[in-house]
């Protein structure tokens, strides 16, 4: 049984806003997030305790300050003297637990879970992809310019004339010409990727589902 909670907390320490009442299903935590569909995310990836920590924490903040009372010492004698008599105190207040089953989702919604998560991995993958074929290129290009460098350096060392190594130096310049652009194509790839996420965190899509 799983405390309702308006948050839970990972144990990565990220923090998920969800909304209505949250349930155990065969090992995953079941829940919804704003304005959301159905998620679902491993139990072992829950830190139980830190959700349970929070949501008392935030209960004990919303409850109101006790107010000072005047009373005469005639009351506040007959009072102690019923505390006295009382010496269990007051009852602690109850946890909220979820008492009533949640209705399993149906498989429409299930499928839909999963077509969205799917979806949400496809374009990631593809983001991710598009930055490491940026990368690679320009790894390209500058493993060239070591490479036309070193024969530059060969040929000066074993005595050949410039116009013997032209094609070397032409080269060189056509690569070097090539870096502004390579470099530029890396900047956007990543700064397209790390604002699909945003994108994404902002939505309220899983962060597992970026994976």
């Amino acid at each position: 049984m799983i405390v309702v909670s308006a948050t839970l907390v990972l144990r990565t320490g990220e923090r998920i806003e969800v909304t209505g009442p949250i349930r155990e299903v065969e090992g995953q935590v079941v829940f919804r997030v704003p304005g959301g569909p159905l998620y679902s995310l491993p139990t072992s990836e829950i830190d139980e305790r830190a959700t349970v920590a929070l949501e008392e924490e935030r209960r004990k903040a919303a409850e109101p300050a006790p107010k000072r009372l005047k009373v005469t010492a005639a009351e506040r004698d007959r009072l102690l003297a019923d505390l006295a008599r009382n010496r269990n105190g007051q009852p602690p207040v109850p946890q909220r637990l979820l008492t009533e089953p949640i209705p399993e989702p149906t498989r429409a919604e299930r499928q839909a879970d999963r077509d969205a998560e799917w979806e949400w991995r496809r374009q990631s993958r593809a983001y991710e992809e598009n930055v490491r074929r940026a990368e690679e290129h320009l790894q390209m290009l500058l493993n060239r310019i070591d490479e036309l460098e070193s024969e530059i350096r060969g040929f000066l060392s074993l005595g050949y004339k410039p116009r013997q190594f032209s094609y070397q130096t032409t080269s060189l310049v056509r690569t070097k010409e090539q870096i502004p652009a390579a470099e530029l194509a890396v900047t956007q790839a990543r700064r397209a990727w790390d604002q699909f996420r945003e994108d994404a965190r902002r939505q309220g899509v899983m962060p597992g589902w970026l994976r």
